[in-house]
């Protein structure tokens, strides 16, 4: 049988494989675009046959190198085709296609910092206005995660008596963050008014030791609860990638955008030991890197 026929046949057993382990339609066709990729660089760019059981890593080394240079491909895309082409072999291995994997030690290129993704300060507004158009409980949800940035699951853990309002001030207790850490965050005037309108509706109001979050059958307790809420709301006001994650970078943002340095405070709020883990929040993005340059220029005569 030729050598690419061959090939073609491990890439279709493989492909089922991976469907059969329930991967997405979406992963095998860009795990079958990376070994496809793979399999034409190797027999057209260098001329040598495809055959899978002669590839050495120089050749996985070489074909990297050629997407960065020649291709002048993105570094997610060498990644994910690097990704694809080791999962082939993982699985040709196993089976005993070949003996050994040529992508072992090969390593994935360093992306750039992923930046956060908060919402611009018109985007939390319409989502608000949305959010308090569909009823007190997602208003006050809403307003919890935007003004406080507390995890999607410190917040379902949450109780009656975990929030404090008073007149002019108020506080939420988080009793077991990440790392069973303790902290409490002070509540903005916006939330707390949120906060009382939804206790107002609230089954148990009383009952200090009873969970916060209530939807119609009973006490939110799956992320998809909140998940499902946003999306919703989110659909409503027409914003996109809407999550309880996406409110707590805008959260922080905000926050250093009104106290900018204050990486400690930041830190304290958010349930972070450590200083460097909110250093995230001060990466400038393309824009602001851009402007920047530019002030310099217009600055920079003297040299």
């Amino acid at each position: 049988m030729p050598a690419d026929t061959l090939i073609q046949d491990l890439i279709t057993a493989w492909l089922g494989n991976l469907e059969h382990e329930g991967k997405s339609r979406h992963t095998i066709a860009a795990y079958r675009r990376a070994v496809e990729h793979f399999v034409h660089w190797n027999a057209e760019v260098i001329g040598a046959p495809s055959d899978v059981g002669k590839i050495i890593p120089r050749d996985v080394r070489d074909w990297k190198a050629w997407q960065q240079a020649t291709e002048k491909a993105a570094p997610a895309t060498v990644n994910q085709r690097l990704a694809g082409l080791s999962g082939f072999y993982a699985w040709a291995r196993q089976a005993g296609h070949v003996d050994d994997d040529p992508t072992q030690g090969i390593s994935t290129l360093r992306l750039p910092p992923r930046e956060p993704q908060a919402l611009s300060a018109a985007d939390l507004r319409r989502l608000l206005r949305e959010a308090k158009a569909a009823g007190a409980r997602d208003y006050a949800l809403v307003e919890m995660l935007a003004g406080t940035g507390l995890r999607v699951g410190e917040l379902l853990a949450l109780e009656v008596g975990d929030v404090e309002i008073n007149e002019r001030s108020g506080k939420v207790t988080v009793r077991r963050g990440k790392r069973e850490g303790y902290r409490e965050v002070p509540l903005t005037r916006d939330v707390r008014k949120a906060l009382e309108g939804y206790l107002a509706e609230h089954p148990e109001p009383d009952n200090p030791e009873a969970p916060l979050w209530w939807g119609t059958r009973g006490p939110l307790s799956h992320r998809s609860s909140v998940m499902r809420a946003l999306k919703r709301i989110a659909g409503r006001a027409e914003i996109e990638d809407v999550s309880p994650h996406a409110l707590r970078h805008t959260f922080a943002t905000r926050y250093l955008d009104a106290n900018p340095g204050d990486l400690r405070g930041l830190a304290r709020l958010l349930g972070h030991a450590a200083l460097n883990t909110v250093m995230i929040y001060t990466e400038p993005d393309m824009h602001d890197l851009a402007d920047r340059l530019e002030r310099m220029e217009r600055g920079g005569s003297a040299w």
